[in-house]
């Protein structure tokens, strides 16, 4: 088992996650410095274009479903505030990821769709900004976001959706000169399936799907892992690796694609036989569509909160994930993958933070990488009792072999249930910090840093 601890390899990353202060020898090494917290009203989310402009994505308006795009420079300077445009028959509406290519960005923004329901569908819009030719969007009625993905040359932008009334998924993607592309996949099997998606520059896709229910205690129907890609010359999909789960089932969680490479990290559930007796493990996957490599985590756990997945041109991928062990303590991970490698690199962060609402939603912890390797961490500590947490939050570059350098480390004292998301672009890294009143409600008030 090739796990170790983080702090035997990266002794500054170490410093600010397990010591809860920042370093400042760490941030001179590099003559770089995170940015002070700055506010922003409404439900925002801060873009790193570049070492000169961050973009800030916010929702407001009559029933916060109309989508503003501000401009912040590398000396602080804010922009004119911009209407981008307003979600039709929807309300509630937020911008919850974000992915960056050579000075581009693509933002999805989930709404709630006004249904009088009293758990309306999510309408997912999927917003593009272009440069000289603006900002571009589709509207998707009904879907969540599944994986959010930029090509390596940032050619293509694919949006992939799963469906909760068992309709289709779709990957739609889109490129400056072709537009729109709408690739619909109907859901397999009596119980259906989830599914995350990668594009290259061609336009080819690799979407992984896993399906499985639990239909009582101890009994499973349907597990299932299955690798499909689509080939954008011919326009026709192909099966390239199935395997069953008969006692579990498979969650696709990330995905991401490089040089025909894919690294991706998914969820497998088993049941004990016990009443809410489910238990969880992470699976990270990288290699060829056809004969990738697996690896799972030694142990089972309570629950995976989240996990991402990305890899970088050199074809290096990097996940990370927030797992609860036991009790009500989640604990976060990260692995590096070099592609001669036949395993992972895995270490424990070393933080533990308490289930608070933003944790149980999977938004105590996100990763951002860049093609170029350009990364960026955040994840929150909060001990039990505890009036405040503490966020973490560290830039660094990931080398062609996995080595880490470039290590700029930063520690906010904040709220008891802070959110972070985060966005790396190849000069760039941004985090944005909100706050969770309670189960899947968010305060409109949010900070953001950038590191330039």
């Amino acid at each position: 088992m090739h796990v170790r601890r983080l702090s035997a390899l990266l002794p500054l990353i170490v410093s600010t996650l397990v010591a809860l202060g920042p370093t400042p020898s760490s941030a001179a090494a590099t003559e770089e410095q995170w940015s002070p917290l700055q506010e922003s009203g409404g439900s925002t989310l801060a873009v790193a274009l570049d070492a000169q402009t961050t973009a800030l994505v916010s929702v407001g308006g009559p029933d916060d479903a109309t989508v503003y795009d501000q401009r912040r420079t590398a000396a602080g300077t804010l922009g004119p505030v911009t209407e981008v445009m307003t979600v039709e028959g929807a309300d509630h509406c937020r911008p919850v990821e974000a992915v960056t290519a050579l000075g581009n960005f693509a933002v999805a923004v989930e709404c709630q769709t006004r249904t009088g329901l009293e758990d309306p569908p999510t309408t997912l819009v999927e917003l593009v900004w272009t440069g000289d030719d603006g900002w571009v969007w589709h509207v998707e009625p009904e879907g969540d976001l599944a994986s959010l993905d930029y090509s390596p040359q940032g050619q293509y932008v694919a949006f992939t959706t799963n469906s909760s009334y068992g309709r289709p998924h779709h990957v739609t993607s889109y490129h400056a000169d072709l537009g729109w592309r709408d690739l619909t996949r109907g859901e397999i099997g009596a119980t259906g399936d989830d599914m995350v998606a990668a594009i290259n520059d061609a336009g080819d896709v690799v979407a992984l799907r896993g399906a499985g229910s639990e239909d009582e205690p101890g009994y499973w129907y349907g597990g299932r892992l299955r690798i499909e890609t689509y080939d954008d010359t011919s326009g026709m999909w192909s099966r390239r690796f199935t395997r069953s789960y008969p006692d579990g089932g498979i969650d696709p969680a990330g995905i991401d694609l490089a040089d025909g490479r894919v690294v991706a990290t998914l969820v497998r559930s088993r049941s004990t036989g016990r009443l809410d007796g489910l238990e969880d493990k992470v699976v990270l996957l990288s290699g060829r569509p056809r004969s990738p490599r697996l690896w799972s985590s030694p142990r089972w756990d309570r629950d995976v909160l989240t996990a991402s997945a990305a890899i970088t041109q050199a074809g290096v991928g990097v996940a990370g994930w927030h797992v609860v062990a036991d009790g009500r303590t989640a604990e976060s991970w990260f692995a590096t993958w070099a592609p001669r490698r036949t395993r992972p690199s895995v270490h424990d962060l070393g933080w533990r933070t308490t289930l608070t609402a933003a944790a149980e939603t999977g938004r105590a912890m996100d990763l951002s990488v860049s093609a170029n390797g350009r990364s960026v961490i955040a994840y929150v500590r909060h001990r039990r009792g505890a009036d405040r947490a503490a966020v973490a939050g560290v830039s660094f570059l990931v080398g062609r072999h996995g080595g880490l350098s470039r290590q700029v480390d930063a520690t906010w004292l904040q709220a008891v249930s802070t959110t972070v998301d985060v966005t790396a672009s190849a000069t760039a890294t941004s985090i944005t910090l909100g706050r969770m009143t309670g189960l899947f409600v968010s305060s409109p008030t949010t900070q953001f840093s950038v590191l330039p």
